[in-house]
């Protein structure tokens, strides 16, 4: 009967070699899938991030030929002399996130490095090719207002951009504010100018005379004929909603131009014609 017990006790062994065999491939087996159920996880994760989680991540380009002009159309009340000032950009913002990004307002700030001279704009109205296609005051244009970006998605517009401020602050004074104050330097000098109205025959006479500085201010732009200037874009956008929205939002780079006005007559811009200028450089 020894035989049969070496028998058994092998079969016994040959046993326990089989079960530890099989524990280890299914150790194996549960880390294995394990592993193909936590990379699965991720790419769900990752996938819901991207088509429904991720902020709002806006670029802004500008993508075609900026334009400048006079808009004389504002009555007496409102309109500086010499009109305002229009810069005509067209402007692509496309949404890179997957939530939806508002944008309240843009922003350009124009610098003028011979003279000195900065100013504000905003965007005011819409253009679309009607409004280049056509002359006179009664070209369409709609008000701007806020956008709100589609995720995924992209805005083309061409933006009116409308002064609201200048370092000279009396860039803006009301034409009619103006007239009066010429007429009253009229006035004042009428023995001078010998009975002319024209004030150059004034100037030309009394150079010196600190009217002339105040009138000139008056008339100021920050954009005349032969300059240079730089400008920089800027969006607007709501204020982050929470400490997520801080930690995690994509804040947008604004555009930098440097934009030449051709040497071209006076007379054309002042009459309110559009004029393109030449980008010297664009950088973001």
């Amino acid at each position: 009967m020894a035989w049969f017990r070496r028998e058994r006790e092998k079969a016994g062994e040959k046993a326990n070699v089989v079960a530890s065999h099989a524990a280890a491939f299914a150790g194996a087996g549960k880390a294995a899938a394990t592993v193909i159920s936590g990379v699965a996880l991720l790419f769900s994760g990752f996938s819901l991030w991207e088509s429904s989680l991720k902020q709002a991540e806006l670029s802004v380009y500008v993508t075609g030929v900026v334009a400048y002009e006079r808009d004389l159309t504002a009555d007496e009340y409102i309109l500086p002399a010499g009109g305002f000032e229009v810069f005509a950009v067209p402007i692509t913002i496309a949404n890179g996130g997957a939530r939806d990004g508002a944008v309240l307002a843009l922003q350009l700030d124009v610098s003028n490095p011979r003279t000195g001279m900065t100013g504000r704009f905003e965007a005011t109205y819409t253009a679309d090719g009607a409004y280049f296609a056509n002359t006179g005051t009664k070209r369409p244009k709609t008000p701007f207002s806020a956008l709100v970006i589609a995720g995924r998605s992209a805005w083309t517009g061409t933006v009116l951009f409308y002064p609201v401020s200048y370092g000279n602050e009396k860039a803006l004074t009301p034409l009619r504010k103006v007239a009066a104050f010429n007429d009253a330097l009229r006035k004042k000098y009428a023995s001078e100018m010998g009975g002319s109205s024209n004030l150059n025959v004034l100037r030309e006479k009394r150079p010196d005379l600190p009217e002339f500085a105040e009138l000139d201010a008056y008339l100021a732009k920050v954009l005349n004929q032969n300059d240079r200037v730089s400008v920089t874009l800027k969006l607007i956008r709501p204020a982050p909603s929470g400490w997520l929205d801080r930690a995690i939002g994509v804040p947008v780079e604004p555009i930098a131009l440097t934009l030449d006005m051709p040497d071209i007559p006076t007379d054309r811009v002042v009459r309110g014609d559009p004029v393109r200028l030449r980008t010297v450089a664009a950088r973001s």
